[in-house]
């Protein structure tokens, strides 16, 4: 999916639309992101959809193993295509609910980036490979416990470095 000038995508009356079935340059997923997304460009707006899957391998926030994430956008959105900036976006709107993206009508759409960003969206906040994980266990038979009451060996380093400034 290459980058589309959106002048292209308002010649076609119905605009455009892409099956995807490959790796994203700027998502580690496991195997092709699949779905499709269609552009159409209105005028004064891109009004975009798009459907699709992708599994991710995340890091759990409690046991610190890898798992994999699926993920899945279900969307319809629309950005505003708007001249001048920013600036001149809120100057013409007084006061009413500014568009959260707008993009130059002279610009590009690049389909691959906003899809990343889509997908990425749909990340958890809080990475769990279980609902019940029950963190890092003590390792059993791992010989005499260590000297400091700290269960977490993500604790370890801190600990060092404490030990060394103090006299």
């Amino acid at each position: 999916m290459r980058p589309v000038a959106l002048q292209e995508l308002k010649q076609l009356g119905d605009g455009k639309h892409w099956s995807v079935e490959q790796q994203l340059s700027e998502l580690d997923s496991i195997g092709p992101v699949k779905g499709w997304l269609k552009a159409l460009h209105r005028g004064d707006d891109l009004w975009l959809e798009a459907e699709a899957t992708a599994t991710v391998e995340l890091i759990c926030d409690r046991c610190l193993k890898s798992y994999p994430q699926p993920l899945e956008a279900r969307v319809s959105e629309s950005i505003a295509l708007q001249s001048g900036g920013p600036d001149a976006e809120l100057e013409e709107l007084e006061g009413a609910e500014a568009p959260l993206e707008t993009l130059d009508p002279n610009g590009r759409f690049d389909p691959e980036h906003w899809l990343f960003e889509q997908l990425n969206l749909q990340l958890p906040l809080k990475r769990l490979c279980c609902p019940d994980c029950p963190g890092l266990l003590p390792e059993q038979d791992a010989g005499p416990a260590p000297s400091t009451d700290v269960v977490d060996p993500r604790w370890a380093q801190l600990l060092q470095l404490k030990g060394e400034e103090q006299p």
